[in-house]
């Protein structure tokens, strides 16, 4: 994974920017309706990595921790605005703003949130489709309508339900606002499901057509034991008998305890067959060791917690 897919996320209006005011008791149905900072994270069972922990388990942590810093940013920035009162209430509508964005003179934000009733579902379920609207001061210049867009249908708890988040940089690049901070992404989606275990979380990266890796494709899941799986596809420059970018599959699961597995897959180049292996105990500390050329081959393939995976297509 190249640096190009780690961008930071800017909140768009700092805490000045927001009206005070007293929370009705429907505005807390907006409150609760989505995930809170850390609630989409991956979770690993450690805390810890050694100088001696296994290649693909340092792998594992590194691409976890790039993901959670995403989501982190996704949820914080809708979180960080429902911290304070709507500016306006229109039945099941929600308004904050507009604001000025004091970080970027001649935009303001605006954030509409609506309640809408779940046919699907029984009472009290819900759905919820907000959007972080961008706008442009200068006369003549061009709005972005849906900077953020996203929608949460809840099973009638708090935070549990499925939901969606679709960033759109590249219509805010085109409008002018500056954008420099995400690099060459052009857009992203995230999905998640969080009303039973496994918990799932989805993410889709596609960055510009000039940028060095076309994207990132992440899709996580969590049991309710503490063990879980991290898919995570991404294109690259290049990689060793590739004439130019390939496409890299990597699958890395997890017990409780600690103890994983983590498989790499050069799809174009040797089909289903791993280009590596890594198998580690709670430690972290690789048990086996399988590389496409031999060269640091460690151990037995008895020595792991898991088999083989099945790649799918």
């Amino acid at each position: 994974m190249t640096s190009r897919t780690k961008f930071t996320l800017l909140l768009l209006a700092p805490m000045a920017f927001f009206a005070c005011g007293n929370y009705s008791n429907e505005d807390l149905d907006f409150e609760l309706a989505l995930p809170q900072d850390g609630e989409l994270d991956a979770k690993l069972p450690q805390a810890l990595t050694l100088d001696n922990s296994a290649e693909y388990y340092k792998l594992t942590r590194n691409v976890v921790t790039t993901f959670n810093g995403i989501a982190s940013a996704l949820t914080g920035l809708v979180d960080h605005v429902r911290s304070y009162p709507p500016t306006s209430r229109n039945g099941a509508e929600r308004t904050w703003g507009p604001f000025a964005d004091n970080k970027h003179p001649g935009w303001q934000v605006r954030v509409v949130m609506e309640r809408i009733a779940d046919p699907n579902a029984p009472a009290p379920a819900f759905q919820i489709a907000y959007s972080i609207q961008l706008h442009n001061t200068a006369p003549g210049g061009t709005d972005v309508p849906n900077f953020m867009s996203g929608g949460y249908s809840s099973s009638g708890g708090a935070r549990q339900g499925a939901g969606n988040m679709h960033l759109d940089v590249q219509t805010a690049r085109a409008a002018g606002y500056p954008v420099a901070d995400f690099g060459d992404l052009d857009h992203l989606d995230l999905t998640y499901h969080t009303l039973s275990h496994p918990i799932t979380v989805g993410m889709v990266i596609v960055n510009v057509a000039t940028a060095d890796s076309p994207g990132a494709t992440y899709d996580y899941s969590e049991n309710a034991d503490g063990s879980g799986e991290l898919d995570f596809d991404w294109m690259v420059a290049s990689a060793p008998g590739a004439a130019g970018p390939t496409d890299v599959k990597f699958i890395s699961r997890w017990l409780g305890s600690g103890a994983g597995r983590a498989d790499a897959f050069l799809p174009a180049l040797t089909g289903n067959t791993a280009v590596g292996t890594d198998c580690w105990g709670p430690d972290t500390v690789a048990d086996y060791v399988l590389r496409w050329d031999g060269k640091g081959d460690l151990g037995s393939s008895d020595l792991c917690g898991f088999g083989a995976p099945v790649l799918t297509q």
